[in-house]
């Protein structure tokens, strides 16, 4: 049954669907609607808006209801931009106590049809179940406030221009808080949302002035994610070790430093003309004859992404590189919800972690569900560090 929460705020739990006004409780038969909300946290719900793959619901919204839908919100527009006006605290209230009902009965209403459209008419996507879990991850994510070090990052800008673009931005804000885009890019990987903290492009220099809430920061980091990646669709062992040590003493079979071995390796996996590299370990050729499939690139996590063949191999790995990151990250981010340890943030392969004193003898654990991923065992590295610039190597010791 097809529904919309009337509002995201805890005390104002309540549904429409079917016609009815249901306050107070979330019924048990209702299984879709356009977007998250707090109040479905422990649902398996079908998102509209995961369907159409992060499209506007004003653009996917059929011929047929674009006027009564345009309509219908503009009206609720002009009730949030009146009661602004006459400064009503909307944190107080719950926005549907100020609407009338029959105009909050006309805008569900449309809504409910305009999903129900959805859900007859768009093909659900192939890795839904990745996108739901992601979906909520994200969302969570963003409900956590970034805590910036804004003295550090005044004095930064007196000498840095990245700096004092930063904190131009920043000087006059309010909290600021990490929102991803899941529809960001082709391959999958996340970027930040329009008014995100930029997290995914914080230059080195500054990132020490990202501190955490609690104690410390955890970041969970695989070695070599898309080698790994690529072993792993291979149908290879996992070498326990470092990939980059492991390539210089089985695929060189020579004395050169780590930094030259991955330079090598790098240069012939993203280079078709590099035969660098002749092994049964590694075939870039096999790769792409057992996932490109019809003029797309078919990964384990169910994505399906269009891409000629010159791009299919570097598609496929970053694709399925991200998701195994993204599906690990989700599976954390599910173990701590009860916790006051939080995911902060994730950036490409890693995962960080907002880690209260309380929680530190989870790290093993934590370190342990990371590594197991549906790709195989992923080495992996553990940093702790006061902010997120000045982060040391940690092995724990029982």
């Amino acid at each position: 049954m097809t529904f919309q929460i009337m509002d995201d705020k805890e005390e104002c739990e309540g549904v429409y669907t079917d016609g009815q006004f249901i306050y107070n409780r979330i019924p048990d038969n209702i299984d879709g609607t356009w977007g998250y909300s707090d109040h479905l946290q422990q649902r398996h719900i079908q998102y509209a808006y995961l369907w159409s793959l992060g499209s506007r619901i004003s653009d996917i919204c059929p011929e047929h209801l674009k006027t009564r839908w345009a309509a219908r919100e503009g009206t609720i527009r002009a009730h949030y931009k009146s009661l602004r006006t006459t400064r009503i605290n909307m944190g107080d209230v719950c926005f549907y106590e100020l609407i009338p009902d029959k105009q909050l009965e006309h805008y569900f209403q449309t809504k409910n049809e305009i999903c129900d459209w959805v859900f007859a008419n768009v093909d659900k996507p192939t890795h839904y179940g990745l996108l739901h879990d992601s979906y909520i991850t994200t969302q969570n994510i963003a409900k956590h406030e970034v805590t910036i070090n804004k003295h550090k990052l005044f004095r930064y800008s007196q000498n840095d221009a990245k700096a004092r673009s930063l904190w131009n931005w920043l000087k006059d804000r309010g909290p600021v808080y990490t929102k991803y885009n899941l529809f960001g890019s082709v391959t999958g990987r996340l970027t930040t949302a329009e008014g995100s903290f930029p997290i995914m492009n914080l230059k080195t220099e500054l990132k020490d002035i990202v501190e955490p809430k609690w104690d410390c920061f955890l970041e969970l980091d695989f070695n070599a994610a898309e080698i790994r990646t690529m072993i792993s669709l291979m149908g290879q062992e996992q070498p326990p070790e470092d990939i980059h040590e492991w390539n210089i003493k089985n695929i060189f079979r020579e004395e050169i430093s780590r930094e030259k071995a991955k330079q090598k390796f790098f240069a012939w996996l993203y280079n078709s003309e590099n035969k660098t590299i002749d092994s049964e370990f590694y075939s870039k050729d096999v790769l792409v004859e057992k996932f490109y499939i019809d003029g797309k690139i078919h990964t384990p996590f169910g994505r399906r992404t269009v891409c000629d063949r010159f791009h299919a191999l570097n598609y496929l790995l970053q694709s399925a590189s991200s998701d195994n990151c993204l599906d690990r990250v989700n599976k954390i981010e599910r173990f701590l919800r009860d916790r006051r340890s939080y995911v902060a943030f994730t950036i490409h392969d890693c995962c960080i972690i907002d880690l209260h004193r309380d929680d530190r003898s989870l790290i093993p654990q934590l370190k342990q569900i990371f590594e197991d991923t549906k790709l195989g065992q992923f080495k992996s590295s553990c940093h702790i560090g006061k902010n997120f610039g000045e982060m040391k190597e940690f092995k724990w010791r029982a």
